[in-house]
């Protein structure tokens, strides 16, 4: 069961919660936040939880084709086991929640996840972005047990010289050697 407020206090516009993973719960948080008045906050329910629980949003890459991008974002951690990860990834296909998409590029902090209780800390992902993409997709998962904040998300074009970051490209299907 996923629970996601339903008032419009707590009320997530354009965001989507996973569908995969009924243990957690979403919310807008007033009284935890980086800056302003809010930040969306994802925590676990259930001690003995199913894989994970995650937050996502995507956008239109047209600002950014043909460039190198920057997503920064303030994350805070309360967690009593497993990491907290933000991810990013660019794809290519008609709409990025159809079988019709070809994940491209990701960065899902696999290399580098959050660990134990944090502060608001800034993390940056850095991937390109090319002709052929047709969205990006964004969002902060939960692995674990614990509580987990999110604010202040921004997007930037950055120079060639910036290093990327997971940059990885995702296939449908395993390979085989």
């Amino acid at each position: 069961r996923i629970k996601v407020a339903a008032s419009e206090k707590t009320k997530i516009l354009g965001w989507y919660p996973s569908v995969s993973a009924p243990d957690y719960e979403v919310i807008i948080d007033h009284d935890e936040k980086h800056s302003g008045t809010r930040c969306a906050s994802l925590r676990s329910l259930v001690k003995e939880h199913r894989p994970f629980g995650n937050i996502t949003q995507a956008f239109s890459p047209d600002e950014y084709i043909d460039h190198r991008l920057r997503m920064s974002a303030w994350v805070r951690t309360r967690l009593k086991s497993g990491t907290a990860q933000l991810w990013l990834r660019v794809d290519t296909g008609d709409d990025w929640k159809s079988n019709d998409v070809k994940p491209g590029k990701f960065d899902n902090m696999d290399d580098r996840p959050i660990e134990g209780d944090t502060d608001w800390t800034k993390y940056d992902l850095v991937v390109d972005v090319s002709q052929e993409n047709t969205s990006i997709v964004f969002g902060l998962m939960l692995l674990g047990e614990g509580q987990i904040w999110l604010d202040d998300i921004s997007f930037e074009k950055v120079d060639k010289d910036v290093p990327l970051t997971g940059t990885y490209a995702v296939s449908r299907c395993p390979r085989k050697l």
